[in-house]
């Protein structure tokens, strides 16, 4: 009698063990892991990124970024972006009228690929020149994330800081994946991260809070959405035909010669 018992509690055990959801029994996947997996030659992944600066004076900005960032198996190594201003309506008829806003208001792109930064809509050009190119001041894998995101505080393509990140955070299921949540304490600034089912980062959202007397912003909200995790990615430099040299220019834009490495700084 008593083994028929135990093979009946042996059953039930057995059975609620089968209906409780993967994710229950073994926990969430490894964000850090998943994207280790990704570190492979000519992949990558697209990113779309919305920047929004709230300034003391209550006045605010907002940047878009569409990227594609190429990695390899140590991380990113290219990138090519398109950034716009995003006008807010007062600013929008203003550019009707006012050309200098209006070109401000104009897509730039940048491309950094083999130790060169290439950018295109921040200078005036000579005619049948594109581009402007000058030798990016940083390793390719830290500028190439640069150029294809502003998330510099939180870097989800490098598997060490990622793991670093999560340790301690709060997370939960959500429909198709998985909710991160904590706070960076040193530079003040709060986070939340969605993955999908596999681990893989798909949204990212920080909220920094910019503090001190000389200070011009107030709040920096970034949200930046992943997909295509694995798509096939070469970055290639512009025809070098469309090329000069950034030191070739005399006043890139009419005004000041900027140092070579303001220019991905130049739009935030």
């Amino acid at each position: 009698m008593r083994r028929w018992l135990a093979l009946a509690a042996a059953t039930l055990i057995a059975s609620a063990a089968a209906a409780v959801p993967a994710a229950a029994q073994t926990g969430p996947p490894d964000p850090a892991q998943a994207v280790k997996r990704q570190l492979r030659a000519e992949r990558g992944v697209q990113i779309a990124e919305i920047s929004h600066t709230i300034f003391k004076d209550g006045t605010s900005a907002r940047f878009r970024f569409n990227s594609r960032l190429q990695l390899g198996p140590a991380g990113p190594v290219a990138a090519d972006s398109t950034m716009q201003w995003v006008l807010d309506p007062k600013s929008r008829g203003m550019a009707e009228t006012n050309e200098l806003l209006a070109d401000l208001a104009s897509p730039a792109q940048m491309t950094v690929v083999g130790g060169y930064l290439y950018a295109s809509g921040l200078y005036s050009l000579p005619q049948g020149k594109t581009w402007a190119r000058s030798r990016a001041p940083r390793p390719d894998a830290q500028y190439a994330t640069e150029a294809a995101t502003q998330q510099t505080a939180v870097n989800v393509f490098d598997p060490a800081t990622l793991k670093a990140l999560l340790k301690g955070a709060t997370v939960k299921p959500v429909p198709d994946g998985f909710f991160y949540q904590g706070t960076l304490t040193r530079p003040t600034i709060s986070w939340r991260l969605w993955t999908d089912a596999a681990g893989l980062p798909k949204r990212l959202l920080t909220n920094k809070h910019v503090t001190g007397k000389y200070k011009t912003a107030k709040i920096e909200r970034i949200d930046t959405r992943y997909a295509d995790w694995g798509m096939p990615i070469v970055v290639v430099p512009p025809p070098a035909d469309e090329v000069i040299d950034y030191e070739d220019l005399e006043d890139p834009f009419g005004l000041f010669k900027p140092e070579p490495k303001e220019l991905i700084n130049a739009l935030r």
